[in-house]
């Protein structure tokens, strides 16, 4: 969604995923649907970049970025 947006810069610096770190290709692209309300990690901190998207989450993000 991000690359299909342009891949626009997120507005925050912050990072609010302890498990998103510097220098890693999808930070950017986390940040961003983070603030748009399109995904909001699996916890308060916590993203978990390396497990697998299931159909379900894929949907939830489709939903939020549509609406």
């Amino acid at each position: 969604l991000w690359r299909a947006n342009n891949e626009p810069e997120p507005a925050a610096t912050e990072n609010p995923f302890a498990d998103v770190p510097d220098g890693q290709y999808y930070k950017k692209a986390v940040r961003w649907a983070y603030e748009n309300g399109i995904t909001t990690g699996t916890d308060e901190t916590h993203f978990q970049p390396e497990s697998q998207c299931i159909r379900a989450q894929v949907v939830s993000f489709l939903y939020r970025f549509f609406n």
